[in-house]
């Protein structure tokens, strides 16, 4: 049996998989109509056969990404913060090991909370799921597949763009000549059309046709204009006369673009934040060296207090030199049961411990790994668990930032048990943490990812609070490394006036501003 989903093909398959033109022409009604049944598809298939609306591997591919995890060069992840001068920037841009995420079908079912009344949460899924949310829904799928925020499907035209259609090309220089070319000559070919998508612009060209804009302009023409330019009904499918909106771009597209599995991203993207695996490529960089100082020792025990999504026990697995690693993993939820007292991280960590070259090749060699199925709270009243006090080599985690991702509805998950702040952060945190300091040798390292995280506007000291009860007992605090995220997006954009992010943890790298995470580092002399 396969404990993992594989490329989602049936649904690209489907005739709920429209074009883009096709989804451009539908009035409100028809949209509305399509967004149904797409609602209905994706959910039967989530839940009849853990295909959630991501493409997804075969399983040859997940193999030859193993594969690739071996003997990637980590190192190439460091980069010098240009703010700071140091070299604590971890920058992975890398999609290899993301195929563990086929294991984990529920990721994007997580409920993300914004305010302390968990009910309140919402996960990917229920968009789909749930009829109250049909009518956000809508809204965000208008934005994306029939005006294509994204620009999968249709670019602007620029003043000087070379554009060719069949064997006919133009360079137009006005809004104007480009429609008398496309009407003329570029419709007969029957290839491409273009649609005008409504924008509010203080500085544009505007439609006259003795005005010659500067290369790289986009055309912009308004609404008085359209009748004027002779512009087809089909190309104004976008245009509502009941907003006012007076301004458009013209952008061009070829027919016959199916949405998927490109718009797959409007939905991890802009329609609820989402569950994220820890990249398992980052969990190598740091297991490599963070160990790197005894790799030659019989065994190194590395323990993981919050196994989440497998990417840390991923990073394990795909260490390759001649370190022995022994991967512990600790998570209470339910979610991940498979059969016969196993969990997904059995089922993967043996697919990759038995499909890749590592245990095929011509010097076969696998990692080990254990794991408990408690809280990380409750894991020292394990007798199995405690014969590792003492031994840890190295301990690294992204635990639960209290309530804000709702892994599961077990009564055993954190944020149920401890309800408020003060309580989670004295019976999770801190007892956490304790079993950590115990557990781990001396002369050696924990690595702790950890973010404030807001509700209801508030911001709750996650970061400082770790600190603190670390240096409380005992260990020291030896800096942070700065995990890069993605290039700032929306609201993270600099300030108008300090020229700086809007956002608390920042960095420069090649001249990019980039939200980081803090690995907050620690050592036990």
């Amino acid at each position: 049996m396969k404990y993992f989903y594989e490329r989602n093909t049936e649904f690209l398959e489907s005739d709920v998989n429209k074009t883009f033109d096709e989804v451009l022409l539908m009035s409100k009604e028809q949209f509305c109509e399509w967004i149904i049944e797409l609602r209905k598809q994706i959910v039967k298939n989530w839940n009849e056969k853990g295909n959630p609306p991501r493409v997804g591997y075969n399983e040859q591919e997940i193999i030859d990404q193993f594969n690739e995890m071996t003997s990637f060069p980590v190192w190439k992840f460091e980069e010098t913060d240009e703010l700071t001068k140091e070299k604590d920037v971890i920058r992975n841009t890398s999609a290899v090991g993301n195929a563990v995420n086929q294991w984990f079908p529920t990721m994007m079912k997580t409920k993300i909370n914004y305010s302390k009344k968990i009910e309140n949460g919402k996960s990917i899924y229920d968009y789909f799921a749930r009829d109250d949310l049909l009518k956000n829904f809508l809204i965000y799928a208008a934005r994306h597949f029939k005006r294509d925020s994204f620009y999968h499907h249709s670019l602007p035209v620029h003043s000087g763009d070379r554009i060719q259609i069949g064997t006919s090309h133009c360079t137009p220089t006005t809004p104007k000549e480009f429609i008398d070319w496309f009407e003329t000559i570029a419709r007969g070919y029957e290839t491409h059309d273009y649609w005008l998508d409504p924008t509010e612009k203080e500085n544009y060209t505007g439609y006259n046709v003795n005005l010659k804009a500067s290369k790289d302009v986009e055309f912009i023409i308004t609404r008085d204009n359209i009748e004027q330019l002779k512009i087809p009904k089909n190309c104004l499918t976008n245009i509502d006369a009941k907003k006012n909106v007076n301004t458009y771009r013209i952008r061009l597209y070829e027919k016959g673009q199916k949405l998927f599995p490109a718009g797959f991203r409007a939905f991890r993207v802009s329609f609820c934040q989402y569950a994220v695996n820890f990249p398992p490529l980052t969990a190598k960089y740091l297991y490599e060296r963070y160990t790197n100082s005894f790799k030659n020792q019989d065994k190194i025990i590395i323990y993981d207090p919050s196994a989440g999504w497998g990417g840390r026990l991923l990073g394990a697995l795909s260490v390759n030199d001649s370190r022995n690693i022994h991967y512990v993993g600790t998570d209470p939820n339910t979610d991940h049961n498979t059969h016969n007292g196993r969990t997904k991280y059995h089922e993967f960590a043996d697919f990759f411990n038995t499909k890749t070259y590592r245990a095929n090749g011509l010097f076969p060699k696998t990692h080990t790994y254990e794991i408990f199925q408690h809280g990380s709270e409750e894991i020292h009243k394990d007798p199995a668990f405690q014969k590792y006090k003492g031994k840890l080599d190295l301990i690294f985690t992204s635990p639960p930032y209290f309530m804000k991702e709702a892994y599961s509805d077990d009564d055993t998950q954190s944020y149920k048990k401890f309800g408020q702040y003060k309580l989670w952060r004295e019976g999770f945190l801190r007892q956490t943490l304790q079993t950590c300091v115990e557990y781990l040798k001396h002369d050696r390292y924990l690595l702790w990812n950890i973010a404030d995280v807001n509700f209801d506007k508030t911001s709750l000291p996650l970061e400082q609070d770790s600190i603190d009860i670390l240096k409380e007992f005992g260990l020291e605090y030896k800096g942070k490394l700065k995990m890069a995220l993605a290039q700032m997006p929306g609201g993270n954009r600099t300030d108008s006036e300090t020229g700086l992010p809007n956002t608390k943890n920042y960095c420069k790298v090649n001249n990019l501003w980039l939200k980081y995470e803090p690995i907050f580092v620690f050592y036990k002399s």
